[in-house]
């Protein structure tokens, strides 16, 4: 009876503080800025009568076809919204998270065939993990999802010898290819296991004939061949005003992101070390950790990735250090430190995430749109004096003014940047917008109405100067210029 007892309240800790801790880590309510582009495609997708193929929020020179590599993710973001609210995309999201989450611990089980060791491994990787779900709601978490996926089968297919798995990567992908850009990593994923694997003496032939319709699936999109152009493109493309993909070495000299990168760096030393020492040979995994090192050492919103492998792979070294370091007499009772770390764990994560905030007993449902970062004040002002033009804005409001103001506005550039507007036009843009030599060609040459930007910038203090334009609206966040020109037209303004 007394055993009994103390088996209930030792479920019971484990399962409030892994609750506890999946709402610290993941329960989040700001607004991704991405999401307005979703959503604004998913509109029109809806309203009008053919598939959007050409751009209709911006008034600058665009591409001739608007390859948007999200298409199908506007699709159902708008839909979800439109039906469900807020919650509805929230519902999503954390299904999306759970589902990712268990299957990084279906892959750790195979692969290790240790629950203890599985755990021990997810904990760490979920920190990292939680910062691709930092934001509501993004595309990537399509990617994340199928990255885990692909994984999961191919070690399925490995481990069990039913290579007929294999084919579910097929329809895997025409799915990803149209949710995500992002589903390059899974083919990258198969020829990396089937490189490792020939390495290491094991079968590869399914491998390598699953890579071919896998791949030919993908030309199965609204764009064709014009799909893979783009996407070739966008992935050899330097972004270097874009803060997530900024190098490791950058984001450190930049305090940005600091938790996640520094987890990236401390998981990926960890990895290295026990693959590369255990006599065991981990060829294969060695080779797909290295490559993804290598991403998110480029790049670091690539991090999360480690994360992932890190819960997947690293429970097998975990184990395999288990039974070659140490007898199984000595091993103490795990039923009473499990739930122990679990609750030292949870506490560490909200301290480190949350610091002063209260603990969240509860998922939030919500969508916030932070006065503190969005222009809200100036929208209102314009709505309130009923302003119609054309706005150069600060790149991160841009899609958000497509989903806030089209069809009264039109922008000159937004988020979307390498998928609608050619790329002498986005780098005439961001001369602008950081202020460098040359920063006028994109104001004179291109019929902006009105330059809505941060205050306490650089841009901001040239744009006092300029004797065409004029400071209409201010507040702490937004700053709101008018051509004078423009402004003698517009009625009612006060």
């Amino acid at each position: 009876m007394i055993r009994n007892t103390f088996t209930y309240i030792r479920i019971i800790l484990i399962a409030g503080a892994l609750y506890l801790l999946f709402i610290t880590l993941f329960s989040r309510t700001a607004a991704d800025v991405d999401l307005w582009g979703y959503l604004s495609f998913g509109r029109i997708f809806w309203k009008q009568e053919t598939f959007p193929f050409q751009d209709i929020f911006s008034y600058v020179p665009t591409n001739p076809v608007w390859v948007y590599h999200e298409w199908l993710t506007g699709v159902i973001f708008y839909s979800i919204l439109d039906y469900a609210g807020p919650a509805g995309l929230q519902v999503l999201r954390y299904i999306i998270i759970v589902i990712t989450l268990y299957l990084i611990y279906l892959t750790a089980i195979k692969k290790s065939g240790n629950s203890i060791s599985a755990w021990m491994a997810l904990l760490p990787a979920v920190v990292l993990i939680s910062y691709g779900y930092s934001t509501i709601v993004r595309a990537q978490i399509f990617t994340y999802l199928f990255f885990i996926l692909t994984i999961f089968i191919i070690e399925s297919a490995r481990r069990d010898q039913k290579w007929l798995v294999l084919l579910w990567l097929v329809p895997i992908q025409l799915l990803w290819c149209n949710l995500h850009g992002g589903y390059l990593t899974g083919l990258g994923l198969i020829g990396l296991y089937a490189l490792g694997d020939a390495v290491s003496g094991k079968k590869i032939i399914p491998l390598v004939i699953i890579l071919l319709p896998a791949t030919l699936i993908t030309l199965i999109n609204p764009y064709g061949i014009e799909y893979w152009k783009f996407i070739f493109h966008a992935v050899s493309m330097p972004r270097p005003e874009i803060d997530e993909w900024m190098s490791i070495t950058a984001a450190l000299k930049n305090s940005y992101m600091i938790v996640p990168v520094v987890s990236f760096i401390l998981l990926s030393l960890v990895c290295f070390f026990s693959f590369m020492t255990r006599s065991k040979k981990y060829f294969t995994e060695i080779l797909i950790l290295m490559v993804i090192c290598y991403l998110g050492y480029k790049h670091a919103r690539h991090t999360i990735f480690l994360g992932i492998l890190f819960g997947a792979f690293f429970p097998a070294i975990l184990f395999d250090i288990r039974k070659t370091s140490f007898p199984k007499q000595r091993f103490v009772n795990m039923s009473w430190i499990a739930p122990i770390l679990l609750v030292i764990f949870f506490l560490s994560s909200h301290w480190l995430i949350h610091r002063s905030s209260p603990i969240n007993y509860l998922p939030s449902y919500a969508l916030t749109v932070s006065y503190s970062y969005y222009p809200i004040g100036a929208l209102n002002w314009m709505k309130n004096n009923k302003i119609r033009g054309y706005i150069l804005p600060f790149f991160g409001w841009g899609e958000f003014l497509m989903w806030s103001c089209y069809p009264d506005c039109k922008v000159a550039m937004d988020g979307r940047y390498e998928t609608v507007y050619p790329e002498a036009v986005h780098k005439e843009y961001f001369n602008f917008f950081m202020a460098r030599e040359g920063w006028q060609i994109f104001l004179n040459k291109y019929p902006h109405d009105m330059v809505l930007i941060k205050p306490h910038t650089k841009i901001h203090d040239l744009m006092l100067q300029q004797s065409a334009w004029k400071h209409v609206y201010a507040d702490s966040t937004s700053s709101l210029f008018m051509r004078k020109t423009f402004q003698e037209t517009s009625t009612n303004i006060h």
